[in-house]
């Protein structure tokens, strides 16, 4: 990619993810805005294809794609579909464990950047210390009794966080986007 097309692609990169982080914020809190399921489901799907696509944005087109790199965007695009399959709405509110989902995803989507020198992307740099947060706060809050609901978010949480194996393209820099 030339420069000009690399700098565009980063800036509607920041910007959808930005746009992502928001909406999944705004679900967190239960605001569904009179949106109904079919148009949640809708702009779920939308977000996962984008975050699909984004997998092969890379600096140079003659190295090989990260795959550690290419795997993270693959399997946050699958757990939104899932999340946007458990997506219901009774007496106008989302059940409890899917706006704790939402958050989850705000947290591991505003943690993606495109950029090599990840201290360069202050938001992502913001996003990496709630999801340091969160794995504490799991660590901490996994000794209790539970009903079911926060295994079955913890599970989530972990395999949104986990990369794949390192491969020989895998460096911790790619790992780490």
């Amino acid at each position: 990619m030339d420069a000009t097309t690399l700098k565009a692609a980063r800036d509607i990169f920041a910007d959808s993810r930005n746009e992502f982080v928001v909406y999944f914020e705004q679900l967190s809190a239960r605001d569904i805005s009179c949106q109904g399921v079919p148009a949640i489901q809708i702009e779920l799907r939308r977000i996962a294809h984008t975050l699909s696509g984004w997998k092969e944005l890379r600096n140079d087109s003659n190295e090989p794609t990260c795959s550690c790199f290419s795997d993270r965007f693959s399997n946050l695009s699958g757990i939104v579909i899932e999340v946007a399959d458990l997506v219901t709405i009774k007496d106008g509110r989302l059940p409890l464990t899917v706006p704790k989902m939402f958050n989850m995803l705000a947290i591991q989507v505003g943690r993606l950047t495109l950029d090599d020198h990840r201290e360069k992307d202050e938001y992502a740099l913001g996003f990496d210390r709630l999801a340091k947060y969160e794995n504490l706060r799991w660590q901490i809050g996994s000794q209790g009794p539970d009903d079911g609901r926060a295994a079955l978010l913890f599970g989530l949480w972990t395999r949104m966080s986990r990369t794949s194996e390192r491969g020989p393209n895998c460096t911790p820099a790619c790992a780490d986007r």
